[in-house]
């Protein structure tokens, strides 16, 4: 494995250290508003805007440029900041500029993971005593504190928007993005939050025959799938 000099390897740290803060932190923003303390997210949000602009700089300096593949905690950042502007947005019940962040938090986390498939696909030929070869960085996340992020959000930013479109009065388009997203990957998008989720539209834009039909459906979908940790209560079925 090839080896790093030290002024990367502190610039490394640095930027695992600044990605951690904005989960951190975003975590926190999460607290804040379920709680009502709008103002304070906010200002918890530009401490996020501050450490995802010391990754973006970090990323782009050439020898870690490829780094941000290998780690969701610093591939995720952008797309986190964008998230967390959605649900201050909601909180503030600006649904439609809220339904535009999470449409633009998608479109870039469509964008982060194909850019990860063809970094991967790059990378797979390049000789291991580079500097920039990702082995070189894998004894180097300890200051993650123990946590990391999740490898997509697009599951959240749908149930998000889906929420959007609902409280602006188009359940609907709420119920053709969530379907929309099923059919284009169901094992990585129908989780038990999206059948739940779905399913309470189901039931608040359906009759019951309808409604009914459409739930054992999607439950069919889960099982042919075999997606066995979605638990029947999930599909809200009596």
């Amino acid at each position: 494995v090839g080896s790093i000099g030290e002024e990367t390897r502190s610039q490394l740290r640095e930027l695992i250290t600044s990605a951690a803060y904005v989960e951190l932190l975003s975590r926190q923003i999460l607290i804040l508003l379920q709680s009502g303390a709008i103002k304070a997210a906010e200002t918890v949000q530009g401490d996020v805007r501050l450490h995802a602009a010391k990754v973006e700089g970090i990323v782009l300096t050439g020898a870690l440029s490829r780094i941000h593949g290998e780690f969701a905690l610093i591939r995720q950042v952008p797309v986190r900041q964008i998230v967390n502007d959605g649900l201050i947005l909601f909180a503030q019940s600006d649904y439609e500029l809220a339904a535009q962040r999470f449409r633009e938090a998608m479109e870039l986390q469509q964008s982060v993971s194909a850019d990860m498939n063809d970094s991967s696909t790059l990378n797979s030929t390049d000789d291991p005593s580079s500097p920039g070869y990702p082995s070189c960085w894998k004894d180097l996340d300890s200051p993650t504190i123990g946590f990391d992020a999740d490898s997509s959000l697009t599951v959240e930013c749908i149930n998000n928007l889906s929420l959007c479109l609902l409280y602006s009065g188009q359940m609907r388009a709420a119920v053709h993005e969530m379907e929309s997203l099923i059919r284009k990957d169901p094992c990585e998008h129908l989780t038990e939050g999206m059948a739940f989720n779905l399913c309470t539209l189901y039931e608040l834009g359906s009759d019951g025959e309808e409604c009914t039909k459409r739930k054992k459906r999607l439950q069919r979908v889960a099982k042919r799938f075999f997606l066995h940790d979605i638990g029947v209560e999930s599909f809200r079925l009596n």
